[in-house]
């Protein structure tokens, strides 16, 4: 299976945060787009270009102004992709080997 089950959060300009986590489904390209998409038969609701948009990647760790987590989830199981203009795409999995 191609689709990657995630949590996820994005943070917008204004600097506004959704405070809701929502079940989403990521998919890596072979070139190098992540797809963010709503289920794994919808089109993607978002397209990263990880070689030239995402410019790193944040561990749970080394957010500091990480949101309130769902139930059972852990900042060890966090990671943030930082993107042009301030802002990111905060994942969360189920367990911290899927964010390595």
């Amino acid at each position: 299976d191609l689709y990657t089950k995630l949590k996820w959060i994005n943070r917008i300009k204004s600097g506004f945060m959704f405070k809701q986590w929502k079940e989403k489904y990521l998919v890596l390209t072979i070139e190098g787009n992540l797809l963010v998409c709503r289920d794994a038969e919808s089109p993607p609701d978002q397209v990263v270009a990880l070689h030239s948009s995402c410019e790193s990647i944040a561990e749970g760790r080394e957010i500091l102004d990480l949101p309130k987590l769902p139930p059972g989830g852990r900042r060890d199981c966090c990671f943030a992709l930082i993107l042009p203009q301030n802002k990111f795409l905060l994942l969360l999995s189920d367990n911290p080997d899927d964010c390595t």
